[in-house]
C-alpha cells in the first residue's frame, strides 16, 4: 500500500482528504465508493466473468480524464517502466496496424530463472459506454499462457478509474499463493505508475461530485448573482 499525501499535510486537510465521502457519488458506482473510502489503489485476485484462470487484479481512481489515461496504457515503448522491479526487459518487436508485440523478460526466484513472453496489444476497445479496454494476449514465450486487461473507466471529465487483470501461468511449478501475490503486485505496480504518470504526481485525490441543481443555492445556480 502506497502512502499518499504524506508529503501534502495541508492539501491533505482539504482537497485530498478522504475522511468526508460523497455518498451520492460513492451510491451511484460500487468502484468507485470501494476506492474513495479506502484512499488508495486496491489489490486482490480473482477470476474475471466470461474467464476460467485466476488473475491478479488491481484499480486506482486517478485524477485525469480517459484521455490521458489512454495515453500512458498506450506508452508500450515504455512500459518496463511501469514495474523496473518487475520486469528485466520490455521492448516492442513487432507492429502491425493497430497491434503491438510485446517482448517480456521476468525474474523469478530470486533470479535464478527468467521467464519470457510475447503479448500482442490491440487497439482499445469500447465495451461500455464511457469503459474503454486494451488487452495483451499470449503469443510465445516459455509460460503456459499470459493475459492482461487494462479497463479505462469514465467518473466524469476529471476523473478516471483504471483496473488491470493480470494472468501469467508459469511452467515451473509453484504454490499457487506464490503466484497471487505477485500476479496482484505486478498489476499494482502497474496502475500505480500509470495514476502518477497520467495525474502527473502520486498524490490521490477524493472524487466528490458537483450538488445537484436542486440541492443549490438560488446564488449559486449558474446564471443567476
Amino acid at each position: 500500500m502506497r502512502v499518499t499525501g504524506a508529503m501534502f499535510p495541508l492539501l491533505a486537510a482539504t482537497a485530498f482528504c478522504f475522511t468526508a465521502t460523497d455518498a451520492r457519488a460513492s451510491g451511484e458506482d460500487p468502484q468507485l465508493s470501494r476506492l474513495n473510502n479506502a484512499g488508495h489503489s486496491l489489490k486482490w485476485n480473482w477470476t474475471p466473468p466470461g474467464r476460467t484462470a485466476r488473475y491478479g487484479h488491481a484499480e486506482a481512481l486517478i485524477r485525469a480524464p480517459l484521455s490521458s489515461v489512454r495515453t500512458q496504457v498506450l506508452d508500450f515503448p515504455h512500459y518496463r517502466d511501469l514495474a523496473p522491479e518487475k520486469f528485466k526487459t520490455s521492448r516492442m518487436v513487432a507492429k502491425d496496424g493497430a497491434n503491438i508485440d510485446m517482448y517480456f523478460q521476468i525474474p523469478v526466484m530470486h533470479g535464478m530463472v527468467t521467464l519470457w513472453y510475447v503479448a500482442r496489444f490491440g487497439a482499445p476497445k469500447t465495451i461500455a459506454p464511457g469503459v474503454e479496454q486494451v488487452e495483451g494476449k499470449f503469443v510465445r514465450g516459455n509460460i503456459k499462457d499470459m493475459n492482461i486487461l487494462l479497463t479505462m473507466k469514465t467518473v466524469d471529465d476529471k476523473f478516471t478509474i483504471l483496473s488491470c487483470d493480470l494472468m501469467v501461468v508459469p511452467n515451473l511449478p509453484a504454490p499457487q499463493s506464490a503466484v497471487d501475490e505477485e500476479l496482484r503486485d505486478a498489476a499494482m505496480n502497474g496502475v500505480d505508475a500509470i495514476h502518477d504518470r497520467a495525474q502527473g504526481s502520486s498524490v490521490t485525490y477524493a472524487y466528490v461530485s458537483a450538488p445537484l441543481e436542486s440541492e443549490a443555492k438560488p446564488s449559486e445556480k449558474l446564471g443567476e448573482k
